[in-house]
């Protein structure tokens, strides 16, 4: 009977270490390293485009600047040359390409706040599960304890669901089809795609 007894515990501590858990802890893992990566580029990003943000505006400061000077000037030919070293030095073109260079540096801070966004959502969400993974332990492995003694182990698998049902709203968190079961996958297996969160979630 004690043999019996013993194969139960042992069946019942493996299955609590599945491969979902595993995968989870590793994606958990992965994920701190995803947001703390990605906070750096986000400020990269947003420092590269405030920089040419404002480059982009002293430009068409200096050149308003000149242009009133120049009008103010009684000379003709002294404006004439005023404007003229204004088409060399901040000329259209030139401010074009300033301002071109600032909408891209914009887009790809756009690009990167984005990702930061998806990025926590996801580290937040498998950190919830890896949470309520220990709170779940903590329920069982007393009850596992307190059981293992006595014939009444036979019961565990009942007292088992009926926490399950309870910590997870009677979904199961081991299935292959679980969007954070597929996105640690995912993730592991070198993805870097963020699926979008499902409305359950």
């Amino acid at each position: 009977m004690r043999a019996v007894l013993l194969g139960i515990m042992a069946g019942l501590l493996i299955g609590c270490v599945s491969a979902a858990r595993i995968r989870e802890a590793q994606c958990f893992g992965i994920l701190m390293l995803d947001v703390w990566n990605s906070e750096q580029e986000l400020d990269a990003a947003e420092g590269a485009w405030r920089i040419a943000q404002q480059a982009l505006y002293e430009r068409s400061l200096t050149v308003r600047e000149s242009l009133v000077q120049s009008a103010l000037v009684p000379d003709a030919g002294v404006a004439f040359a005023s404007v003229a070293l204004i088409s060399q030095e901040d000329s259209p073109v030139g401010g074009l390409q300033d301002f071109r260079q600032e909408q891209a540096l914009y887009r790809r801070f756009v690009e990167r706040r984005a990702r930061h966004r998806e990025t926590v959502d996801w580290y937040g969400r498998v950190a919830r599960r890896v949470e309520t993974r220990l709170e779940e332990d903590e329920m069982l492995y007393p009850v596992v304890g307190m059981l293992a003694t006595s014939t009444a182990i036979i019961f565990y698998p009942i007292v088992r669901w009926n926490v399950r049902s309870v910590l997870w709203d009677g979904e199961d968190p081991d299935a292959e089809d679980d969007p954070v079961q597929r996105f640690c996958a995912n993730r592991l297996a070198g993805g870097d795609s963020f699926p979008p969160p499902s409305p359950a979630e």
